[in-house]
């Protein structure tokens, strides 16, 4: 199958999986190793979500809708966990900010949660 790219994706994809693995590394050996999780996190999600939305390979058989479906799981579930994480982070003294964010970014997962959950109704 030809790439939907000419092979630019993958070259950035992979550029951020090594930048990925760097703010985890230099989180863990900085003393701050959830809040480095809950930035991977969320930004993880985010690049699932563009290969989603925009495949790295035409299909024959696209399915618009379950990939919307998809989407919308990968967008919860992303939330959901960074929101976990800078839970974690707080509560492990990683910085008070997470206090903020966590419960905003919680609720944001908990929206499209029940957005993809009633999908079907």
């Amino acid at each position: 199958m030809p790439s939907a790219d000419g092979g630019l994706r993958s070259f950035w994809l992979t550029l951020f999986a090594i930048g990925a693995v760097a703010v985890l590394v230099i989180g863990w050996r900085g003393g701050e190793p959830w809040t480095a999780a809950a930035f991977a996190a969320f930004f993880v999600s985010r690049v699932i979500r563009s290969v989603i939305k925009r495949p790295l390979t035409f299909s024959a058989n696209d399915d618009p809708v379950r990939r919307m479906h998809r989407f919308l799981l990968v967008t919860a579930v992303g939330w959901i966990a960074s929101g976990s994480l800078a839970a974690i982070a707080a509560l492990a003294g990683e910085g008070q900010e997470w206090l903020y964010v966590a419960p905003f970014f919680l609720l944001m997962g908990a929206l499209n949660l029940y957005v993809f959950l009633k999908r079907s109704v």
